[in-house]
């Protein structure tokens, strides 16, 4: 990938606020463009017969509860994907605050 598919602006490659792998990053218009297999998966952690939820610190939908998942990384398997984002990336803005009775 060369050049930004929202503005034309050629790419850098690094890693953006919050991220913590390199993305290909557009310096005018700032759009993260990602290349993963846009596969979303997650998990539904229990504790005591309790589901954790996580309440989402980023946008879309900050601060709604949430079950834990996200996008898969290029190399990840469905095991790692599948991890609780919480305690495996916490730089991707999430953060678990609780459960549901």
């Amino acid at each position: 990938m060369n050049f930004c598919s929202q503005c034309g602006t050629p790419l850098r490659v690094e890693i953006p606020v919050g991220d913590n792998r390199m993305r290909h990053v557009c310096p005018s218009c700032g759009a993260i463009h990602y290349q993963n297999p846009k596969v979303v998966v997650g998990c539904i952690p229990e504790w005591e017969d309790r589901i954790l939820l996580c309440r989402r610190a980023i946008e879309p939908k900050y601060g709604l509860w949430t079950l834990p998942a996200g996008f898969m990384e290029n190399g990840e398997t469905t095991a790692e994907g599948a991890a609780p984002r919480p305690w495996k990336k916490p730089a991707r803005g999430w953060n678990c605050w609780g459960c549901i009775p």
